[in-house]
């Protein structure tokens, strides 16, 4: 699977307290929680899931509480291809509840996504190919 394209899990993992961290199939898994305080109160994220391949620096897939501009919360399942809401809650579900829904989603996403390396170029395989002339 190719790495996160949204550089904010670094952010997430240096400022939110890790919940825990195991190992999911093929993955290894660090959850962050954020609870709200001075400091956290307008973070969007409650709940972050950060799924890496084994011996990938950078988390290929992430479950997410997250809450929007009206207050609901979603549960969002998010790969370099894109975002997906799978659930909506009215009021934040206690870690318990966040993380059996998560790990569903999570499953059934990562059973459609390919596994081990990156299908094409990496990030740095298609910058060079940016620069380089093209020949005819």
């Amino acid at each position: 699977m190719d790495a996160l394209r949204d550089p904010s899990w670094m952010r997430e993992l240096y400022t939110s307290s890790p919940a825990e961290r195991f190992e999911r199939g093929r993955f290894s898994v660090v959850s962050v929680a954020s609870r709200p305080n001075p400091l956290h109160h307008y973070e969007r994220y409650r709940y972050r899931m950060f799924f890496f391949e084994r011996g990938d620096r950078r988390p290929v897939m992430s479950a997410d509480l997250e809450s929007d501009i009206l207050g609901t919360w979603r549960l969002t399942v998010t790969t370099a291809s894109g975002s997906s809401i799978a659930m909506s809650f009215d009021e934040a579900p206690a870690y318990d509840a966040f993380k059996a829904a998560a790990l569903r989603y999570a499953d059934a996403a990562a059973e459609q996504a390919p596994s081990g390396a990156s299908s094409g170029r990496s990030t740095k395989g298609r910058a060079a190919a940016k620069r380089s002339p093209r020949r005819s």
